[in-house]
Parts: structure tokens; sequence; C-alpha cells
């Protein structure tokens, strides 16, 4: 794929999904795939997944989960890679300056708080939709939720052969109250913002991949291309989770000035990171809130139908709240 990131986000998207080759089926796992993850939650803990077992180890999660058929592939083929930690280290640290290991550092710091919120958000709406929606929406759900799970497990093994930053506490804090914000008392309206958050973060990684010296950091170009890969369907199965629950798909775009300009802010004080690893944080923050030109653009068109959401999205909160026991 040419990683372009000023390309629209569905030219992206089409082209992460023509580039994903199949990959080997693995039959053998090593022994490390089988132990319970000992991280510590950086931003949000999570409730175990609900499997026969209930266990989170990456092997169990395999074994188990509900997955996509060729999802599973990549990920045991990654995890597989992963588990042999020397060659791992090595692919994050091997001729890799101090700065850019510090830049790598911050930015999984901020992906790994992304990965914790997103099983939240996607095990409780499992277990929150109807009897009605389950057979349409939540294997979709669980996938995500699962894919969710391996990223976190992938991110927080290679945060441990980096250097820790001396601003990981800000970094935390501010990406904890960015997810914060995102969340809406309105489930069709929280999974619209999500759709802002996860498109940002398929282009950010894109400008990353574009780098030259990002794809020198092999484990680190590796993991973030499978993020990525992962992360494009999951914009398009929340957008379609969204309309589902009623949210208007004129709207969209009025979620991201939320989202976006969130992401943005949250960014912003780790910019030189960027720098270091040869990325123009400038053009790439630009990128980020380009959806305003296109929402000024067709504003006068949708603004009613937009003010029409914000009066359903009200309704629908009252209405779940009256249903509550």
């Amino acid at each position: 794929m040419r990683d372009d990131f000023e390309a629209s986000f569905d030219e992206q998207l089409q082209a992460i999904q023509a580039e994903a080759a199949p990959a080997m089926a693995v039959n053998v796992l090593p022994p490390l795939l089988d132990a319970t993850p000992d991280f510590s939650p950086f931003c949000f803990g999570y409730p175990a997944p609900d499997t026969p077992s209930r266990g989170q180890a990456p092997a169990t999660l395999l074994a188990e989960a509900i997955w996509d058929p060729a999802s599973r592939e990549r990920a045991r083929a990654i995890l597989v890679d992963y588990a042999d930690t020397e060659a791992t280290r090595a692919s994050f640290l091997s001729g890799v300056d101090d700065a850019a290991q510090l830049a790598v550092a911050r930015i999984l710091a901020v992906l790994v708080c992304a990965e914790e919120s997103a099983v939240n958000l996607f095990h409780h709406e499992c277990n929150r939709v109807s009897a009605e929606q389950v057979v349409a929406d939540q294997q979709a759900l669980r996938e995500i939720e699962t894919e969710e799970r391996v990223h976190a497990w992938l991110i927080h093994t290679a945060r441990t052969y980096l250097p820790e930053p001396e601003d990981i506490s800000s970094i935390r804090r501010r990406t904890r109250r960015l997810f914060m914000r995102v969340a809406s008392r309105d489930i069709a309206t929280h999974f619209a913002r999500i759709t802002g958050l996860d498109s940002g973060v398929c282009i950010s990684l894109s400008a990353l991949l574009g780098s030259r010296k990002v794809n020198n950091i092999q484990g680190f170009a590796r993991l973030i291309k499978q993020i990525r890969r992962d992360e494009a369907t999951h914009v398009k199965k929340s957008r379609d989770h969204a309309v589902g629950l009623g949210f208007d798909a004129d709207c969209f775009h009025d979620c991201y000035d939320l989202t976006r300009t969130g992401m943005v802010d949250m960014l912003t004080p780790i910019a030189s990171s960027f720098d270091d690893l040869k990325v123009d944080p400038d053009r790439l923050f630009k990128r980020l809130m380009r959806f305003q030109e296109s929402r000024l653009a067709g504003e006068a068109a949708s603004v009613t139908g937009c003010f029409r959401e914000l009066l359903a999205a009200e309704k629908r909160t009252l209405l779940a709240a009256l249903r509550s026991p």
C-alpha cells in the first residue's frame, strides 16, 4: 500500500484491505501465549472475556473467542512472532537511536490507552444489546473486542522493551481525559464519536508508516500495520452500529468536532516525537482536522438534519433512563 495519509479514509480503507495478504497458519503455539497476562492496565482495567473459560491468555483468546477467520490467523502469526522475546526486543531496539525509542514509547502509550478503552466499550455493548440485535450485531462487536484485547497484549509486550518517558504520567492523564470526554450517555452518539477516533488513528498510523525511519524499526512498523488493518474495519463496523442504533448518517462530521480536536490537543505536547520519527506533525494534525472543510462546505444543507439528530439523541437517552430499573 502507498501509505498516503492525505488520501480520504475510504480510499485508505480500500488500500489497506487490498494489501492484507493471508497469514500463514501456525499449528503449535509457544508456551508464553498460554500464560495469563501480568501487565498492569495503563489507563483502564477491563473485564475478562465472555468465553467458556473467561481466560485472558492469548492462546485462550485464539481458541475460544469469536473471530473472523482471516483476522484470527493474522493475530496468531504476530502473537507467535512476539512470543520470541529476544527477536522482538531486537526488532524494536537494534540500530534505533534513543530519541526514536522514546518517541515510539510515547506513541505506544497513547495507543494502549485507546485499546483498553475499546475493550471496555465493545465488551459492555455486547452485553447491552437486545436479543433482536444480538444476531445482527454481536458477532461484529465481539470480533472487535477480541482484536482489541490482542492489540493491548502486543502493545504491553512491546512497551516492556522500551524506555519509559519522563512525561509518561502526563501522557496517561491527557489520553484518559480524551476517552472520558468522548463517552456519551447516548450509545449511538458514543459509537459515532468512536468512528472519528478510530479513523483518526488509522490516518496517524498511515503517516507513521510513510516514514522510512519508522519502517526501519521493524517491530514497531509491523505492530502498527497490524493495528491499522484491524482498526480500519472497526471504523466501518462502528459506523454501521451507530446508524443501526438510530444515529443520523449525515451527522458524523459533527461528532468529529469533539474527537479530532481532542486528538490533536492530546498529541500536540508529543509533537516532537513525530519529528524524531521523521513525520511532520503539523501536516498530520492538519490532515486530522480536514473533515472540517467538507463539513463547512455542506453545513447549510445539513444543520437542520443534525439538529434533529441532537433532539433524537436526547430522546434516546431519556427513553433508556425510563427503561432502567
